[in-house]
């Protein structure tokens, strides 16, 4: 399988303004946008893999990973400065759950694992903490190939939201 470059990343749902080059990108969001109408930078693998990107975190709405076949089947992981959000939506049927967090720092490395049975979301504070797994989903439609990226969710308030150090790896 080709590596994943963040060129490869196109956006589902296009963000207010963007800017990027081929290892960074910095975005500002539409003060209002809940998934799946959020900005959504996804690639697609049709092969199992693991996925690492640094993005920044907001002080309102969500910036996390989301794992997608369409739009009534997602999965996501998202923070912001006060709190964590797992969001799903399962065959229209959704669900969510919010937990309060908190961190010093301004940016989050992100981890994604796809097996194709299972999808994983987690989060890295320090370089050598070990992964953090927040979400393991089992997403219908995916067992073959999975859209998966990064995902800016607003809720009133535009942001601007930055992704860098991106690593795909391919595992099957």
């Amino acid at each position: 399988m080709k590596r994943i470059q963040l060129k490869e990343f196109t956006f589902l749902v296009p963000p207010a303004d963007v800017s990027r080059d081929w290892r960074s990108l910095v975005l500002t969001t539409r003060p209002l946008a809940e998934l799946p109408d959020a900005p959504m930078l996804c690639a697609i693998s049709g092969e199992p893999f693991s996925f690492e990107i640094r993005l920044s975190i907001p002080p309102s709405g969500y910036v996390g990973l989301c794992a997608y076949h369409i739009d009534t089947v997602f999965a996501s992981v998202g923070v912001n400065k006060d709190s964590i959000r797992v969001f799903s939506t399962i065959r229209g049927y959704r669900s969510t759950a919010t937990y309060p967090f908190s961190t010093r720092q301004d940016t989050l490395k992100w981890n994604m694992k796809w097996d194709r049975k299972r999808t994983m979301i987690g989060f890295q504070r320090e370089e050598d903490d070990s992964v953090s797994w927040i979400g393991t989903f089992e997403l219908p439609g995916t067992t073959a190939s999975i859209s998966f990226g990064p995902c800016f969710v607003s809720d009133g308030e535009a942001y601007q939201a930055t992704c860098e150090e991106l690593r795909f790896t391919a595992s099957g």
